[in-house]
């Protein structure tokens, strides 16, 4: 994984917002087709966005004493397809109607002989600092983020209808 200057990760989510992708008011009927071109799975800004709720999570950590996390690509695809369920349902939950398990979804994207997994979701939050922050004011997600067992994350975002949707998976070997 390459690395990127602080700066460079905060003018990415600046251009995100500069894109249209959180906007402070709910879009307009129709707009989500014009909005959601800018946020393509695996495209640079949805990474960077990731990359910059790994960076803030991992600051949080070490704030508390606990190790870095690193990035898991099996867990950011169980988190990228979490998140986009969530979004085409317009319902936030760590079970779909029809979709397996939380622990089945994570063994299915490649993330195999783990013994500790968590998730976080959320929905509405217009960047990783807000939805981080909004994370650790939570009791149970700060447990997960602040879980010094975990050793390696998988985030997902997805923008739907104007409105970013976020999955935060995690996991230890």
């Amino acid at each position: 994984m390459s690395r990127l200057p602080a700066r460079a990760l905060g003018a990415a989510v600046v251009l995100a917002l500069g894109l249209g992708l959180a906007p402070t008011a709910p879009a307009p009927a129709g707009a989500a087709a014009t909005i959601a071109p800018h946020l393509p799975n695996g495209s640079l800004v949805q990474r960077l966005l990731e990359d910059q709720v790994l960076a803030l999570t991992n600051r949080e950590r070490r704030r508390h004493g606990c190790g870095r996390l690193r990035t898991s690509s099996p867990l950011r695809q169980a988190a990228r397809g979490h998140t986009v369920s969530m979004a085409m349902a317009d319902t936030m939950a760590h079970q779909l109607p029809g979709e397996p398990r939380f622990s089945t979804r994570i063994s299915r994207a490649g993330y195999r002989d783990w013994h500790l997994v968590a998730e976080n979701i959320a929905r509405g939050y217009g960047s990783p600092t807000e939805v981080v922050a909004a994370w650790m004011a939570s009791p149970s997600h700060r447990r997960n983020l602040l879980d010094c067992r975990l050793r390696d994350l998988g985030v997902g975002v997805v923008l739907q209808a104007g409105q970013l949707w976020w999955t935060q998976d995690f996991g230890a070997r």
